[in-house]
């Protein structure tokens, strides 16, 4: 027998994410490649792409994870990592942005932090019998994983004489990462096709009445 859908409001506000972040992020690459970008630099289309990517796994899935109330069991775990990311976003926006103070060194430690956190967590899914959001932490360990390289990278390959360097952009000297940020792209997003079609089907948990009843 076929498991019941997720709560009917899941489906429509993940692709409406989706598309306010698409939008976002194509005004994000249009603003920070223009004459008169803010502090950064100019960006490649695939590393907006992968910023968008990790945007998704990072927040948005995270806090409609959180919604759903079939996760009762494991959303102090999806809290603990929201709050984390929710706490790197204030802290690292400001740092660039405003403070201008930001270090890739920052970003590498609070990437190796969050790997470590999320291999914890995904040990406190398997506890839980959560073996869905334990393939999902694992999966977020290893994007920390990749972006902590990403981020050496950066400090080390990408220079500029016109003021701080957030972001690889698209010159040839950086084919390769650039080429290999598509594919983990391309992967990151074949894993979420897949993890949301186990998500959205996830058994409902009996209704109070029915546990009275049972």
């Amino acid at each position: 027998m076929n498991s019941p859908p997720a709560p009917g409001y899941l489906k429509p506000l993940l692709w409406l994410c989706i598309a306010l972040l698409v939008l976002s992020a194509t005004t994000f690459y249009i603003i920070q490649n223009s004459s008169t970008a803010p502090p950064g630099g100019r960006v490649a289309p695939v590393k907006t792409l992968w910023l968008g990517t990790v945007l998704l796994c990072w927040y948005i899935y995270p806090a409609l994870l959180l919604s759903d109330n079939r996760l009762d069991s494991v959303r102090p775990l999806i809290a603990v990592f929201l709050i984390n990311m929710l706490a790197r976003a204030l802290t690292e926006l400001g740092m660039m942005y405003w403070w201008q103070n930001w270090h890739p060194w920052y970003g590498i430690s609070h990437d190796l932090f969050s790997l470590l956190l999320c291999l914890g967590l995904a040990a406190g899914a398997f506890r839980r019998s959560s073996l869905m959001m334990k393939n999902y932490f694992l999966a977020m360990a290893l994007l920390f994983g990749v972006e902590s390289f990403f981020a050496w990278y950066m400090l080390t390959h990408v220079t500029s004489d016109h003021g701080p360097v957030f972001y690889v952009p698209s010159t040839p000297a950086h084919s390769t990462l650039l080429f290999s940020t598509g594919v983990i792209v391309g992967i990151t997003w074949l894993f979420l096709g897949w993890f949301t079609r186990r998500w959205l089907y996830l058994p409902q948990p009996p209704s109070h009445s029915a546990r009275l009843h049972g």
